[in-house]
């Protein structure tokens, strides 16, 4: 079932689940894989769906977890318990999306509320809040139910989609980049391994030559791999332990407060001991990939399920962990997936100036701006800053006949480029600001 997508101007409670982009397609029969998001965060919800239920184990990492119902998976039960993950956005507020997934198992009848038929869901979260959008909507119960009703097998969709929406990377460098959320399957022989992961992470994505998976664009003139970032340290830090960035405005973002979730599931048979060995190869496989991993402003989080279905043959345990291993690299090298985002239809420039009108994203997010001409004043009025831009910051744009604005100078980095759109019947006054354009734009209303 797929939903309505909201309008890019106007605000709505409808969860989008549609794909809008890349999707891995893989043969797991027993995995059900949905997402949800609400655009106007935008912020979302992945689930992992196990119909007949799966063996699980967790490894909790990092200084700044946010779990719900794991401690269940920790208790060496060798049957399988559970029936679905939950990851989502939203930090801690977020985690209310595993209650909704249970919650609609209930309704639809999957489980009931008798003892050993209680739905049995497994969640964690990733920070999405902060500098990288403008509100704070987060995933709710609501949303989980919509991921989980909107589950199927086979596909998962790759990039900015679920829990990986707003996914953010680089904080620790000072050069934080969005990435998303990623996946990969392998098969030897009747063993099936799948990988996914929403990265979210402090450190950086690095391939397996060590080069920064990002847009190179995004990164220091002549930087192309960790080691050359790594070599300079140590170097000027905040308080936080972040690098004081050149690419946002010469100061670092002010919120480093980051997780990367990795689920890894197989059908092969592992008693419970086995499956805990593999969350922990596997969880810690990921440092090569991630650098630095599981730092004190992480709470990385790795589950590991299996459906328990075909004997491993001639592979080894460890084995089976190693080559897992590998398949979750693979599944964060394309978690930085580029999501399609039609462009939204704005004003033209004629219709634009002169302007002098304040713009609200949230009651603490607040621009004004004033438009005369091609010159474009923007200034941060809320209580809060916008993109790491405080209370009282100008940065000044040129406006193009199209409509578009792109602003010019360092404080520009973080506020990119922007446009407005008109109310519901209302063509010719601009009612919508439309900032940072792409995967990621925000949308603030007009105050008067």
């Amino acid at each position: 079932m797929t939903t309505p997508t909201a309008s890019p101007f106007e605000p709505s409670a409808l969860p989008d689940t549609a794909c809008h982009g890349r999707e891995l397609e893989f043969d797991f029969p027993g995995l059900r894989i949905g997402v949800a998001e609400y655009p106007r965060g935008p912020t979302g919800v992945t689930v992992f769906h196990f119909p007949r239920r799966a063996k699980a184990a967790v490894d909790v990492r990092g200084g700044l977890p946010g779990t719900y119902n794991v401690d269940v998976l920790r208790l060496g039960y060798d049957v399988p318990l559970l029936d679905a993950i939950g990851i989502s956005g939203g930090s801690w507020y977020g985690l209310q999306a595993a209650g909704g997934i249970a919650q609609a198992m209930k309704e639809d009848e999957l489980r009931s509320g008798g003892l050993g038929d209680l739905a049995n869901v497994a969640g964690a979260i990733i920070y999405d809040f902060g500098d990288r959008r403008l509100n704070e909507i987060h995933p709710d119960a609501a949303l989980g139910a919509a991921a989980l009703r909107a589950a199927r097998e086979g596909r998962f969709p790759l990039g900015a989609h679920g829990a990986g929406r707003m996914a953010v990377q680089g904080h620790y460098h000072g050069l934080p980049v969005h990435s998303g959320q990623g996946g990969a399957f392998r098969q030897i022989g009747a063993v099936k391994i799948a990988a996914f992961v929403v990265a979210n992470p402090v450190g950086l994505i690095v391939d397996r030559e060590g080069r920064i998976v990002a847009d190179p664009r995004l990164l220091p003139p002549g930087v192309t791999h960790i080691r050359q970032l790594l070599a300079d340290l140590p170097i000027e830090r905040d308080e936080f332990g972040m690098a004081r960035a050149t690419a946002w405005n010469g100061h670092a973002r002010r919120n480093p407060a980051n997780t990367t979730i990795s689920v890894v599931v197989t059908n092969a048979r592992l008693p419970f001991a086995d499956l805990q060995r593999l969350a922990y190869q596997v969880h810690g496989s990921m440092g090569r990939g991630i650098q630095p991993f599981a730092t004190a402003w992480d709470g990385d989080v790795l589950f590991a399920a299996s459906t328990d279905e075909v004997e491993l043959g001639s592979l080894h345990a460890i084995e089976l962990g190693t080559i897992a291993s590998e398949v979750m690299w693979d599944a964060l090298l394309c978690a930085h997936t580029p999501r399609h985002a039609e462009p939204p239809r704005l004003l033209a420039a004629a219709a634009v100036s002169p302007l002098d009108a304040s713009f609200e994203f949230d009651r603490h997010s607040r621009l004004h701006l004033e438009v005369a001409g091609e010159q474009v004043e923007i200034e941060v009025t809320g209580s809060r800053p916008v993109f790491g831009l405080p209370q009282g910051s100008r940065i000044e744009a040129r406006l193009q006949p199209d409509g578009r604005f792109v602003t010019t100078g360092n404080a520009g980095r973080a506020l990119r480029d922007g446009g407005f759109g008109a109310g519901s019947g209302d063509e010719g006054r601009p009612q919508h600001l439309v900032v940072n354009f792409g995967a990621w734009q925000q949308v603030g209303r007009r105050l008067d």
